[in-house]
């Protein structure tokens, strides 16, 4: 259960901070927030990831969504389990935290056709502050880590 309510937290967290930034922040400005180590911006990607099928058919990119989604929802099903026992704590923590994440950018593609990326790093390094994200690809990225560690580590105790 502690496992679903981190899922529906993280997607109500990112689902809530897009809301705000849709309607309070300009498209193609940028603010600097928590003593300006970040920005605050409003970029929508209809892409994924570093611009990963940028500029391709809409249909593919939410085709490929759907795809890796599925993935990881079987993969949460898998490790939960009927009695919830089948997969370490380690690997429900990254699932939850993925599923999290990737649902809320997979409704938002499904439903507007691109994701909402307002985070920026305030940093010298040009190619790393071009980089725009999310919470959500935060949590993604944090929770796959996760995911793949405790895969790593559960294999060689077995």
């Amino acid at each position: 259960m502690i496992w679903n309510l981190l899922t529906a937290g993280i997607y109500g967290v990112d689902y809530y901070a897009k809301k705000k930034v849709n309607t309070e922040v300009s498209r193609g400005s940028k603010k600097e927030i928590a003593g300006g180590k970040l920005f605050l911006r409003n970029c929508h990607n209809d892409g994924m990831v570093f611009g990963t099928l940028k500029g391709k058919d809409k249909d593919t990119v939410k085709e490929v969504s759907t795809m890796v989604l599925g993935g990881v929802i079987w993969e949460y099903i898998r490790n939960m389990g009927a009695a919830g026992k089948e997969g370490s704590r380690t690997a429900k923590l990254g699932l939850s935290m993925a599923l999290g994440g990737g649902l809320n950018n997979y409704m938002e593609r499904r439903k507007t056709g691109s994701v909402t990326d307002y985070i920026s790093l305030n940093t010298e390094d040009k190619k790393l502050r071009k980089l725009v994200f999310n919470i959500s690809d935060l949590f993604i990225f944090a929770g796959a880590a996760l995911w793949g560690i405790s895969m790593i580590f559960s294999e060689k105790t077995k």
